[in-house]
């Protein structure tokens, strides 16, 4: 798969197939991950892979609980379509089956300039979804763990001492295939 297929054609997937991911597929897309520009080269990240069935059950626990406390927003946010809360909750409590997760932090507390080293680890992010799709292995970006306030919970049971939790990303081989999403118009200008 060329660069341009695998941008234009990565979606998020939340239904998976049930079978692991080899250890060697998740090392070089960590790796890749990891060759993500940041600025001033400080490569703030940490990258924790949960991928044995007691860790992904651990993390599942605390993203039942993710699910409770992200309800009411996703009620005032989709006040017209129940079946969006629906499978939104559903796939944050069972993950879609996925076999795998990689964990994002901020690898210190203290970064001087919190929007660089922010924008560093989202490139690791990108580059990490990439990176799996061209290989045949879905993905899906999720920052609800964060923004439900369980980033400290997650970081003390998988990665102590290495930072502020910015993503998890939901990794295995897809279930289904997402169409795309409608693209929004007038967010490119040329001048």
């Amino acid at each position: 798969m060329d660069t341009l297929e695998c941008l234009l054609t990565r979606r998020s997937v939340r239904m998976y197939k049930p079978d692991p991911i080899p250890r060697q597929e998740l090392e070089e897309i960590l790796a890749a991950a990891a060759c993500a520009p940041s600025a001033v080269n400080l490569q703030p990240w940490y990258l924790a892979a949960i991928c044995s069935p007691d860790g992904m059950a651990a993390f599942r626990d605390t993203m039942r609980q993710v699910a409770v406390k992200t309800r009411p927003e996703l009620e005032e946010r989709f006040p017209n379509h129940p079946q969006v809360i629906r499978e939104t909750e559903s796939f944050l409590v069972s993950l879609g089956g996925a076999p795998a997760c990689v964990l994002v932090f901020l690898l210190k507390e203290d970064y001087p300039d919190r929007d660089n080293v922010l924008q560093s680890a989202s490139a690791a992010v990108e580059n990490l979804l990439l990176a799996a799709w061209a290989k045949g292995i879905g993905s899906c970006w999720m920052t609800a763990p964060v923004s439900a306030g369980f980033g400290p919970v997650l970081r003390d049971r998988f990665a102590p001492g290495k930072g502020e939790l910015v993503a998890a990303v939901s990794l295995g081989y897809p279930d289904q295939t997402p169409r795309m999403p409608k693209r929004k118009t007038g967010r490119c200008v040329f001048l």
